[in-house]
């Protein structure tokens, strides 16, 4: 009986705390994972901008080879896996070194993604695209290199003054720290959760059992001895754990006494009641102060 009501008392509140606590975990995760990614979407964007200043000066310069070192040197940071120039009808026209990809590497996935904004029938082929692929590792962005009013006076100028877009950059940079970052805060989010489960199914196992199972085990104990005949009074103490139920119990225990006792005095034979009122009768005259009568008759004689 015991184990059945344990089991129905734990199991539900264990239920619901661990749930909530899943939840509010995976909710924690989402909003962190959202921000940490924003964050390093900011760092890259940052990069991004700064090359793209340095190359576009050298574009304006028409200086092609310190074009090919800048684009060489950023294709050495150790998180950058592509960077490339494109011209506005999406193929390469400067790119970093182009040494051989591996199997493992993302670059042609930023490449036909690069490829796939550069198209004419693109709506917003005009603006900063970033793609953020957690499954592949990558955060790849496409800047377009816009045509301004001094570019027709530069000595690179190949293109006419309608033109909006001259080009575009493209740098894929891999988001290991990133995941790995993610892969910790998940771990520990996991951890967290188990934590809970056996602190709540402990905690809550160790309070019913000192103020519910403990108190029912003892009423329990009182009641068979109720009804193996002790009476009320030598009952052990109740704690008043369960208040009014130990309360009722008990009553209930103490009128059974005094319904034996008013059933055994009427039950008793004619003889010994009468020997009772006798003893009180007599009782009584003592009391009274009036004297006995086998006295009274010593006197008399």
């Amino acid at each position: 009986m015991f184990d059945n009501l344990i089991a129905r008392a734990i199991v539900p509140v264990t239920i619901a705390v661990t749930g909530f606590v899943v939840f509010g975990c995976l909710l924690l995760y989402s909003f962190i994972k959202s921000d940490m990614t924003e964050e390093a979407v900011r760092h890259v964007d940052d990069l991004v901008v700064t090359v793209y200043k340095s190359t576009h000066y050298a574009m304006m310069e028409d200086d092609r080879d310190s074009l090919r070192n800048i684009l060489a040197n950023v294709d050495t940071l150790e998180a950058v896996e592509r960077v490339r120039i494109y011209d506005q009808s999406g193929d390469p026209k400067y790119a970093d070194l182009e040494q051989p990809v591996s199997d493992t590497s993302f670059a042609p996935l930023v490449d036909d993604w690069s490829r796939n904004l550069m198209r004419s029938n693109q709506p917003e082929r005009d603006k900063v695209r970033f793609n953020v692929n957690h499954d592949d590792g990558f955060i790849a962005v496409t800047m377009p290199i816009l045509n301004e009013p001094k570019c027709s006076t530069t000595a690179c100028h190949f293109h006419s003054e309608n033109e909006p877009i001259l080009g575009f950059l493209s740098i894929g940079i891999s988001s290991e720290n990133l995941e790995d970052t993610l892969s910790l805060l998940r771990s520990r989010m996991v951890a967290f959760s188990v934590m809970v489960l056996f602190l709540t199914v402990g905690g809550v196992a160790a309070l019913l059992r000192v103020n519910l199972f403990q108190p029912i085990l003892r009423l329990a104990y009182n009641l068979g001895q109720a009804v193996s005949g002790v009476a009320e009074a030598e009952l052990p103490p109740a704690d008043h754990k369960l208040g009014q139920i130990n309360r009722d119990f008990r009553a209930l225990v103490k009128q059974r006494d005094q319904a034996w006792q008013d059933l055994q005095t009427l039950n008793a034979p004619d003889g010994e009641v009468n020997e009772r009122t006798d003893e009180a009768a007599a009782g009584r005259r003592d009391f009274s102060g009036h004297k006995s009568a086998p006295q009274t008759g010593s006197e008399q004689d």
